[in-house]
């Protein structure tokens, strides 16, 4: 069935088009609101601009199709191939992606607001600006393996308040992103760059972030309990009220960071850099800062009860009202 006699017959009343070839047909613009291409072939087709909201497309082999523009709103996109597809500035709003394979597509300013993207790959995808706003990533173990974003640009994305749960977000480019409120637990984003990124008040409870650079991020009220976050890169960022309570912060570096209030009980800062760091009213009780780098780092009122210190760099440290490993207060 070519494009022209696929028109007609929409146009006709007819929606089911299921399992038919449509591969390299041009139907830029097309109105296919509610048609149903269950397990068509439509590799390398031209849906520029087309109208596929509410459509099902569950199983559809779109491999590199040009879709920009295109509106996906509420349609089902399960387990759709939609590997090296441009989909830039498309509408996928509340589009269920769940299994789809958007590996290398392009998601530039695409609309993924509320869309189910659970078990989705989208290695090596480029969304640059793409708002996932309400996105759900969830990872369900008994359905899904979580979904896989391991180098994936996304740089600029609104992600606020999406759920990326176990999700793979390793070497992934969020330079800018917004996480802010989004959950993060148990997620990997070890090598990630999340430079100046917004995660106020995320949830990154057991997160791996080993080796990721968040320098000039901001973590105000982040939930970073049991965290890898060794060798990763904090400087200048703003992890004001942060929780950090039993975290792996083993060689990372905070130079110049900001942890004002932060709780760091029993987390492991051994050989951290905390040069010129903020830890005023930082609750420090039973962490490990073994040979530390505190060098003009600011302990006003913290509390360092119960603390290991030995062999830290303390030169310049202002510790006035401070409470000591001893229990001592400074005055």
């Amino acid at each position: 069935m070519n494009a022209t006699e696929l028109l007609h017959r929409y146009e006709t009343g007819e929606t089911d088009f299921s399992g038919q070839n449509f591969s390299h047909a041009n139907l830029m613009g097309a109105d296919l609101i509610g048609a149903n291409f269950s397990h068509a072939d439509l590799h390398d087709a031209t849906l520029v601009l087309a109208y596929l909201n509410r459509a099902n497309l569950i199983g559809a082999n779109l491999l590199g199709t040009k879709l920009c523009g295109a509106n996906f709103s509420q349609a089902d996109l399960l387990n759709a191939n939609l590997r090296d597809a441009d989909l830039q500035g498309a509408i996928l709003y509340k589009a269920d992606l769940r299994g789809a394979d958007l590996g290398l597509a392009i998601l530039l300013d695409a609309n993924l607001m509320e869309a189910d993207l659970r078990n989705v790959n989208l290695s090596g995808a480029d969304l640059r600006g793409a708002c996932l706003k309400g996105a759900n990533f969830r990872e369900e173990k008994r359905c899904y393996d979580g979904s896989n974003l391991r180098g994936t640009d996304l740089r600029g994305a609104d992600l606020r308040g999406a759920n990326l749960a176990g999700a793979d977000l390793s070497r992934a480019n969020l330079a800018g992103a917004n996480l802010s409120e989004a959950n993060l637990r148990e997620v990997d984003l070890s090598q990630a760059n999340l430079s100046e990124a917004l995660l106020n008040g995320t949830f990154l409870t057991d997160a791996n972030l080993s080796g990721a650079n968040l320098s000039h991020a901001s973590l105000r009220d982040g939930k970073l309990n049991r965290s890898r976050l060794n060798e990763a890169n904090f400087n200048a960022a703003d992890l004001t009220e942060a929780t950090l309570n039993h975290a792996n912060l083993h060689k990372t570096s905070l130079q110049n960071a900001n942890l004002y209030r932060a709780k760091l009980n029993q987390a492991d800062l051994s050989r951290a850099n905390l040069r010129n760091a903020t830890l005023v009213e930082a609750l420090l009780v039973e962490a490990y800062l073994g040979r530390a780098d505190l060098q003009r780092a600011d302990l006003t009122n913290a509390n360092l009860a119960k603390a290991e210190l030995s062999s830290a760099l303390l030169t310049g440290a202002i510790l006035r009202g401070a409470t000591l490993p001893d229990g001592t207060v400074e005055p």
